[in-house]
């Protein structure tokens, strides 16, 4: 899928949100976004979780999480919307 897929969309609006600033598309780390600390980080693992309707198990978050690529990987293949 490209960055302009519904769900990427979605993706970027929900870590904007969660992070507090517009995050533009693009591969992250979470040691390029300082936002990004474990408040944040617990913070966006739930609103993906409602704004995707996914469950994402508690001990996958730490490897889900390492950059954004990932995280746009996991959704693709678990997002019901």
């Amino acid at each position: 899928m490209s960055q302009d897929s519904p769900i990427d969309a979605k993706f970027w609006r929900v870590l904007s949100r969660a992070l507090g600033r517009p995050v533009a598309p693009g591969r992250y780390s979470v040691a390029d976004l300082p936002e990004w600390d474990s408040l944040r980080h617990v913070e966006l693992v739930f609103e993906l979780e409602e704004s995707f309707g996914v469950s994402i198990p508690p001990q996958a978050i730490a490897d889900l999480f390492s950059d954004t690529d990932t995280v746009l990987a996991f959704l693709r293949a678990n997002a019901s919307s």
